[in-house]
Order: C-alpha cells, then structure tokens, then sequence
C-alpha cells in the first residue's frame, strides 16, 4: 500500500503552480486527476487522498508578488492556478510541523496557541505557527474533536502597493478598428441563416439572429462606448445575453473571428473559434448560452441539417466537428476574453 507523502513533501509544495513536475508526479502516484487549471481568475478546487488524510486547496489567483495575477496556459487558455492550502485529517499517520500529531489533545493546543478564535459552527481554531511565507492552525470541535490541520499560504491585502504595482495581466494585442458603419453587412453565412429563422425558426435552439450589428450593445454593457469598436454584435439568448465577433486577428474576415457571449448576468466567455464552429455548434443543438454556461452536452441531439448545409456551402464543411471539440478549442484560444473585458468595464 503506497504510504502518504510526508508533511515536509506537502508543506514544500505550498505556493507552488499547478503546472509545477513536482505536484504533477504526486498527484500521478498517488492516482489523482492532474493540478487543475481554471476558466478564470476566480476559481477555488480541492483535491488529495481523503483515505490518507491530506488533500490540498487550489486557487486560481493568490495575492503573492510574483504570482499575482496567474499566468495563464500559453497565455490564452485556462488560468494556472496555485496550492494555497494544506489539509490534514483523521487519518494521517505523519506527525507535521514540530514533531504534532492528529492525536494533540485540544487542551494541549490551546496551550501552544499563538492565538485562538472560535469559528462558524462554534469550531475552535488554535494558531500554532505563523511566519511571512504561512500560517499553521489546527481546528476542533467544541467539544474537544479533533478536525484538522491547516496550512496556508499567507497572502497580501487586495490593495497592497507592490501587489498592485506588478498587476498587468496576460493580455493579446488588440488591432484598432474603425466605428461600425450602419451599413456594415452580415457576411453570407449569417445572412443564410437569418434567412432559415425567419423561414422556419431555429427550433428549439436558445439563439436569435438580429436583422443588423447592434453598433452600441457592449458599450451599453461595459459602461464604456469604446468597447464597442472591438465586437459585432449579431445575436441574442432567451436571457438577453449578447453574441459577438471579438475582432482579435488583423487582416482575417469577420467570419473568421471567434465568437463570445456576454451573459445577461455578467458571465462571459468564447463560445467558438469563428463562424463555422459556431454553425456546426447550433447544428448540433447547442446555443452560446448553454455553451458558455453549462459546456458540451450530455447527449447528442439530432443534427439541424439546414445549419449544416449553411456552413458548408457558405464557408467550409468541418467533418465530424463536435460540441466538446467546437467548446475546447474556443477556451484555450479565446479564454483571455474575460480579463479584456475585465480591462474595458466601467
């Protein structure tokens, strides 16, 4: 039977990235999924060996100079993210910082306390050992239970002057467009498939063509009309979310651009690479909205044959192109659309 890593092993590998060999081959030894990655900036994850008693806590960003704000994977895709948190529990056989062991006895750690708190639920949480880079606390119950140990990694306030001075995030070069002219045409996909809703609907798919580019929709939506020179908006969700190109690569045609949705609760993300994707994702029965918000879907529905034969006569037939691939693509490439619009909202 493999045998938990030691304490020492763990508490070495506080702060370190999710992409980090180290934390990699552990987590292989030990049969765990790989370090997770992030969609964003603000994501938390736990994940260890609950049999053994030690699991670590993952954050997408941390407040540490060097490490605020997480880089990104390629510096476009998902978010690296960060072991910030050590648990041991019940039951862990190491002894960890000082030679303690999962048997100290409540009356015995409040004696070692440099502090102590009562938390939610009436826990009782000892701090015994604090220094700059951690702190080390053990938590019980209020009657004397033992909990855990926590090691964590100790972090800046939000507005700390070097923390803030280090902040600029990943970010793309971003082409300057001129104002949307009125005028501005659909390119011919999305005039066929403006013609086939207004023929015969999209049936149940949760996607409305508009009949023209909204010119002031995510100037309206970030509080910043600037934002507006940087999308095409051409559609809609049952929410009211909106549909864009994001005009990220000079020289390509518009039908080339990705596509993002700006969910009407604030959500944003890449829905597909460019046009095409997008066809063969809507003909698949997948709308932004669901693509965005809850990823591939569980079970194919049958194909929208006329959204097909719109991407393939109008831009390019894509054999065998499906949702998990359409989705997988447009979030390592375009993830990055999050802190852009981050950038622009007011």
């Amino acid at each position: 039977m493999l045998n938990p890593p030691p304490f020492a092993l763990l508490n070495g590998l506080l702060g370190c990235r999710t992409d980090d060999p180290r934390l990699i081959e552990l987590h292989r030894i030990h049969g765990l999924r790989p370090p997770p990655t992030f969609p964003d900036r603000d994501g938390w994850h736990g994940m260890g060996v609950i049999e053994q008693g030690w699991s670590f806590g993952y954050q997408a960003t941390v407040r540490v100079p060097g490490c605020y704000p997480s880089p990104r994977v390629r510096g476009r895709g998902p978010v690296i993210g960060y072991v910030t948190k050590i648990y041991i529990q019940e039951p862990y056989p190491e002894m960890v910082l000082d030679g303690l062991t999962i048997t100290l006895p409540e009356p015995e750690a409040r004696a070692r306390a440099l502090d102590s708190t009562v938390a939610e639920y009436g826990n009782v949480v000892h701090v015994l050992h604090r220094d700059e880079r951690s702190t080390f606390e053990v938590r019980y119950h209020d009657d004397g239970r033992f909990i855990w140990y926590l090691l964590t990694l100790n972090e800046r306030d939000a507005d700390d002057p070097e923390l803030l001075s280090g902040t600029t995030p990943d970010a793309r070069p971003i082409p300057s467009w001129p104002v949307l002219n009125a005028d501005e045409p659909f390119p011919a996909a999305l005039q066929a498939l403006r013609a086939h809703q207004d023929a015969s609907g999209l049936d149940e798919l949760d996607f409305e063509m508009l009949d023209r580019f909204d010119p002031d929709a995510v100037g309206s939506w970030t509080g910043n009309a600037d934002a507006d020179q940087e999308f095409r908006v051409f559609g809609m969700d049952g929410s009211g979310g909106l549909v864009a190109f994001w005009l990220v690569h000079e020289g390509l045609p518009i039908e080339r651009q990705p596509v993002v949705l700006f969910e009407s609760e604030g959500s944003i993300g890449p829905v597909a690479k460019d046009l095409c994707d997008l066809l063969y994702l809507l003909a698949a029965g997948v709308g932004p909205f669901e693509a965005v918000m809850y990823g591939p879907p569980d079970e194919d529905a049958d194909p929208h044959l006329e959204i097909i034969r719109i991407a393939e006569t109008e831009l390019e037939r894509r054999e065998g192109r499906t949702p998990e691939a359409i989705l997988e693509d447009a979030e390592n490439e375009y993830a990055d659309i999050r802190d852009r619009v981050d950038s622009l909202t007011r």
